[in-house]
């Protein structure tokens, strides 16, 4: 397993968490975006969004976090499914099912279980059977993801809906708008030369590059629209003030155990504290003060943000970046 990922990166810091806290083996590629790393073809042919992160397992590619952090739960949880054919999926269920079926991913949960398969075939549900129903030669058995509800915190219902919840809000505007012009600008018309060099080493890829110099073009733009940056200030206060309410009656957000809500929502706390906010966003809120307090003992949460971002690593990862920013910018090597 590989995750594309890089420390400044909040999404990266979500799936990372999530890694660590489970525990999963996985070999780690620095991908950094303020050096246009993302924009190299090796990448951009892997994911021409050129968002991070990407995690892969064998031929199995996941882009959306939600998605990634659902998928390393499942690693350390299997059911077992049959396939009858090649287009059919036969799950061996217990209890009252609901099987609902999106875009070639499957979600199956009862009052046990409750788990999201992806497949790229199309699949027709069958539910309760038996194995005389099957035919042998085209049956065998799949390892797969799934969260049982009974004796782990992790795969709460509640859990999962707290994760869709705090994805919800998109901290690129908000990051941008509190980041100095001139940085900001600097970096934006780095990344547009490093677009249209890449552009030019893969034609073949020239369309997908171009959609994301005009996507440069368009966040500039976007960043002079007042009400958009209202709201999204808006949302995060209403996400904050939301979890503040929460703490109210447990340590963490969902319960008293930590949980992948909890690796979800760290990463944002963390942002705010880099941005220079942490008076304005955390100290204000007692309860989420005290829970900032908390998680940032864990190990988990010292590996994969608190080792980039106190004391003189802080510094270390900044210089190293602005300092090769400007070589590259200096020697025109986009």
């Amino acid at each position: 397993m590989q995750l594309y990922h890089h420390p400044c990166s909040l999404n990266s810091q979500k799936v990372r968490l999530a890694l660590e806290e489970k525990g999963v083996d996985y070999t780690s590629f620095h991908v950094n975006p303020i050096l246009g790393k993302n924009m190299d073809s090796s990448f951009f042919r892997m994911n021409t969004s050129a968002k991070l992160p990407v995690f892969k397992n064998g031929s199995h590619i996941i882009f959306d976090t939600i998605e990634t952090i659902l998928y390393v739960l499942y690693l350390s949880f299997t059911i077992e499914i049959c396939i009858a054919t090649t287009t059919r999926i036969v799950f061996m269920v217990l209890g009252n099912e609901f099987l609902k079926r999106t875009k070639g991913v499957l979600y199956y949960s009862d009052s046990s279980f409750f788990c999201k398969i992806f497949v790229s075939k199309t699949c027709v549900p069958i539910g309760h059977i038996s194995e005389s129903d099957t035919h042998p030669e085209s049956r065998y058995i799949e390892r797969i993801a799934v969260v049982s509800v009974g004796n782990d915190s992790f795969s709460n219902q509640e859990v999962i809906e707290w994760m869709q919840k705090i994805q919800q809000w998109n901290p690129k505007y908000f990051t941008l708008l509190h980041i100095p012009d001139k940085h900001r600008l600097y970096v934006s018309k780095f990344i547009r030369k490093v677009v249209i060099a890449r552009m030019a080493e893969s034609p073949d890829l020239a369309s997908a590059y171009h959609s994301k110099l005009r996507e440069a073009y368009e966040t500039e733009e976007k960043l002079k629209n007042a009400d958009l940056v209202k709201r999204s200030t808006e949302s995060l206060v209403q996400l904050l003030d939301e979890v503040e309410r929460k703490l109210n009656d447990t340590t963490y957000i969902v319960g008293d155990e930590f949980t992948m809500a909890d690796a979800t929502f760290v990463p944002v706390l963390a942002r705010l504290v880099l941005l220079g906010l942490e008076d304005e966003y955390i100290s204000c809120r007692p309860n989420i003060a005290d829970y900032w307090g908390l998680v940032q003992q864990r190990p988990t949460y010292k590996k994969v943000i608190g080792k980039y971002f106190n004391g003189w690593r802080k510094k270390k990862t900044l210089i190293k970046t602005w300092g090769s920013l400007h070589i590259r910018n200096l020697l025109k090597r986009y």
